[in-house]
């Protein structure tokens, strides 16, 4: 019950990121700053930090192939970004303790990854025509804080669903 809670819960955030969140943005009240909720990633960020890095990645695949397929221009790349990035988000959790302020330093740093590899996907194919600085500033920066502020939100929710996962998973069967 608790993994299908947990699969629901990021499908729901999928959603949110997609639809409510976007008349709250602030680009929709008219300022230049140009945020993307990316909150199905850092759910998936999360889960690969808590229940490990395979999860992780299956996952990231799992959202992304869905943000592809729902949203996206090229099938495949936010597949390929998400899983990588749920990966290593459960990699380096490996190599360092699991505290709540490593948490987010790694959440920052992998969601300025995605962000930065998205970037540089579209700009080798032409994409993307904006400026480096301009793309930092406006949009990868502001869309890094937004998403850090939502990790600080859902950090102990999930986790607590994750270690409801984990205690699951240990139990013997009989």
């Amino acid at each position: 019950m608790s993994r299908f809670l947990l699969t629901l819960t990021l499908l729901l955030l999928f959603l949110l990121e997609g639809t409510v969140i976007q008349f709250v943005s602030p680009s929709a009240w008219g300022l230049s700053w140009l945020t993307v909720p990316r909150f199905a990633l850092v759910g998936t960020l999360l889960i690969s930090m808590f229940l490990g890095r395979r999860e992780g990645l299956y996952y990231g695949l799992a959202i992304g192939l869905l943000h592809d397929l729902l949203y996206g221009q090229v099938v495949g790349l936010y597949m390929m970004t998400m899983m990588v990035a749920s990966y290593f988000a459960g990699l380096i959790v490996i190599l360092f303790q699991r505290g709540f302020a490593m948490v987010l330093v790694t959440c920052s740093l992998i969601l300025f990854g995605h962000e930065w590899l998205l970037y540089s996907v579209h700009r080798l194919f032409s994409t993307a025509p904006v400026d480096v600085r301009w793309m930092l500033h406006w949009q990868i920066l502001p869309t890094v804080g937004l998403n850090l502020l939502f990790a600080l939100l859902v950090y102990a929710p999930l986790k607590n669903l994750c270690q409801a996962v984990n205690e699951k998973r240990d139990v013997p069967l009989e």
